[in-house]
């Protein structure tokens, strides 16, 4: 836990280690939404609870990057 806490301050207190972090959140939310709209759609319009899962994680990374943003800002 102490070393999680660490690894927090050292990336939120860093801009340049917490732009990476930032890019890689974009870059992975990105894939997430072309895969959800393109490669997995027939998986996910089968299976509603697949869809609610899987939306709803791209949307905390979403949400996890406008905190970074803002916190940037």
């Amino acid at each position: 836990m102490k070393e999680a806490i660490q690894l927090a301050r050292a990336i939120l207190h860093d801009p340049s280690t917490r732009r990476k972090w930032m890019l890689a959140i974009l870059v992975l939310t990105i894939l997430l939404v072309a895969g959800g709209t393109w490669v997995f759609d027939t998986i996910l319009a089968s299976n509603p609870w697949l869809f609610i899962g899987y939306w709803g994680l791209t949307f905390l990374f979403v949400c996890f990057l406008l905190l970074f943003s803002l916190y940037d800002m």
